[in-house]
Formats: C-alpha cells, structure tokens, sequence
C-alpha cells in the first residue's frame, strides 16, 4: 500500500484540491482511501483583545489605597548624625 500526503487548502468554504493529487488518484488502482486532517489557523486576535480590554477595565477599578509610612530608622539616624554635625535641614 503507497501513500502519499498532500496540502489542500479551503477558500470561501470550498475544499480546493489541485491538480496534482488528482493526476495521483485517478492513478491509484483498486480501493482507494483518503484521509483527511484539518488544522484551522484561525486568528483569534479579537478574542485575546476583549480578554485584554476587560483586563485593563478591571484594572481601572481598583481602588488604591495609600501603603503606610515605614518607620526609617537609617534615616532617622543619619538625620539626627547630620543635626548633631551642625547641618540646618
């Protein structure tokens, strides 16, 4: 049993099959079987661009809320260093 695998391509829902695969079916004798896979490409650009945008609207949404002040203890003493020294701050 031979077999041979060719492309095809689908244009405005129609199976376009070229001429070569026809010159190799009409010349396979007896049974002959085909087989056929579909890979779809299909661009689903506006599917991840609504997933984006209902991200940056959820985003928008959030309400900030002002992060506590950390007690700086470096700073407070290289202040207080710098006072001591005469420094006018």
């Amino acid at each position: 049993m031979n077999s041979q695998t060719f492309e095809v391509e689908i244009k405005d829902g129609i199976l376009v099959i070229p001429p070569e695969i026809q010159n190799y079916i009409r010349k396979c004798q007896g049974n002959t079987k085909v087989s056929i896979t579909i890979t779809s490409s299909s661009d689903n650009s506006d599917d991840l661009k609504e997933k984006w945008e209902r991200w940056f609207d959820e985003v928008e949404k959030i309400e900030l809320s002002p992060s506590p002040k950390k007690n700086d203890q470096y700073g407070d003493l290289l202040i207080e260093k710098y006072k001591n020294q005469g420094l006018i701050l």
